[in-house]
């Protein structure tokens, strides 16, 4: 069964890019067929976050008829796959994803969607392609308050806001918005909690996803929960994770 989620956010700069990559990354490690495409095609960061450069064709291709979906399918050295977007700024109908995402290749794949910030024209294209959302935000009122607004945009639009993923939370900061806040403010569950980690620095600087670089850090075990959460599984975290987290990161 193909599962097509749009993964989105009120604002940018809430990590959006980074929580496609790392959830994709963890639902591989639970064996699922996972591919994660860059539909935010004037920023095309997806690629560049993982060290990749060079796409003879792209989403932006597939989109405009100058190549297929096969083509434009990339494999990190990681064994994730991606469907990045063209780094070169030009006017893509990014109305044409429906279509794309409806191609056969894509049987029995769970494929994140990586959209644009906000609620501008390609935004409101990928809300409806996409059967369901995730949406991503940060503990903090401007980004809760735009975040409120994609979550309205997204059931008018019909699809199926899944539910929040607080990104960036720093434990005991009274300045933040508590997820009993959010979840009441935003009428939606906050299916996870993603701390703020230097390991997500890390792998963005080395071009590989943290839950892979250091698979017991705080963020890549908030990622497996919710990777699991969303397959229907139990995910347990491992014991002395802390222990195998100091010495993951001292052998690196």
């Amino acid at each position: 069964m193909t599962r097509v989620i749009g993964v989105v956010s009120g604002k940018g700069g809430v990590g959006k890019t980074t929580t496609v990559i790392n959830l994709s990354a963890a639902l591989m490690e639970f064996g699922k067929n996972v591919i994660a495409v860059d539909a935010d095609v004037k920023m095309s960061g997806l690629g560049l976050q993982l060290g990749m450069y060079y796409f003879p064709v792209t989403l932006n291709d597939v989109l405009m008829d100058r190549g297929n979906i096969h083509e434009a399918l990339y494999i990190h050295s990681s064994g994730l796959r991606i469907i990045p977007a063209s780094l070169a700024v030009e006017n893509v109908k990014v109305s044409r994803l429906n279509r794309v995402l409806k191609d056969p290749f894509l049987k029995d794949s769970i494929v994140f969607v990586d959209s644009p910030p906000g609620l501008e024209k390609n935004a409101i294209s990928i809300l409806k392609a996409c059967p369901e959302t995730l949406i991503v935000t940060t503990p903090e009122i401007p980004a809760i308050t735009d975040a409120m607004k994609i979550i309205s945009k997204s059931k008018k639009t019909k699809t199926k806001p899944i539910g929040i993923i607080v990104n960036m939370n720093r434990n005991r900061d009274s300045n933040q918005i508590n997820v009993d806040e959010i979840e009441s403010t935003c009428g939606l569950p906050v299916i996870g909690v993603i701390p703020e980690d230097r390991t997500i620095k890390k792998g963005i600087f080395i071009g590989i996803p943290s839950v892979l670089l250091n698979p017991y850090s705080p963020s890549s075990i908030a990622f497996k929960e919710i990777a699991a959460r969303l397959i229907g599984e139990n995910y347990i975290p491992p014991k002395f994770a802390f222990i195998k987290r100091f010495l993951g990161g001292f052998r690196k």
